[in-house]
């Protein structure tokens, strides 16, 4: 039950998401770009988007639920526009012992130019849409990565791009120190 009470509040949030432009990959002028047939292989090799994530944050065990082609389809339902230049994809819980509960998103793009770029769209996006989104929106550094922080409707999350990588989480029952070992977890 509680699992499917955090699932539906992060389906809730990446449509707002979503319906707010954060998530596209709308151009910055406006330009909406054709969704790619296939993925374009990287130039060097990366670990997939499972490999990438910790078997283990906090004492919490990774729980893979969606990953690849799956994982970008739940992606594209739940976005405005098409998406492309993503390599790789994973949508991954972890459960512990304990209250706490985290929701990471990786997703590997082409290179660290588009990982940058697209990050700094979801930051436009948010801006844009206002409210308590926008109010929210700080920029934090965490061993020289700048990381965003939103807390929409008081649900903290935290996103940032590192190389060609761009993670998301949202922590559920974490304290901000927790926060930050993860974040310094996730290579």
């Amino acid at each position: 039950m509680r699992q499917a009470r955090y699932l539906f509040a992060i389906t809730a949030v990446l449509l707002i998401l979503a319906s707010a432009g954060c998530i596209t990959d709308q151009g910055t002028d406006g330009t909406v770009h054709p969704l790619s047939a296939t993925p374009v292989a990287s130039p060097a090799p990366h670990p997939n988007a499972i490999e990438i994530a910790p078997a283990e944050i906090l004492g919490m065990n990774r729980v893979v639920a969606s990953t690849g082609a799956d994982a970008l389809q739940r992606v594209r339902k739940l976005h405005i526009g098409s998406i492309e230049n993503i390599e790789d994809l994973a949508i991954i819980h972890y459960y512990g012992e304990g209250e706490g509960f985290l929701t990471l998103w990786t997703t590997l793009y082409q290179n660290d130019t588009l990982a940058s770029d697209e990050t700094e769209k979801m930051v436009i996006g948010i801006r844009k849409f206002g409210g308590d989104w926008a109010s929210t929106l700080e920029e934090i550094t965490i061993d020289g990565k700048t990381i965003y922080y939103i807390a929409p409707d008081d649900l903290p999350q935290y996103f940032w791009a590192d190389g060609a990588w761009v993670f998301y989480i949202k922590p559920h029952n974490l304290t901000r120190e927790e926060v930050t070992q993860i974040i310094r977890a996730i290579p």
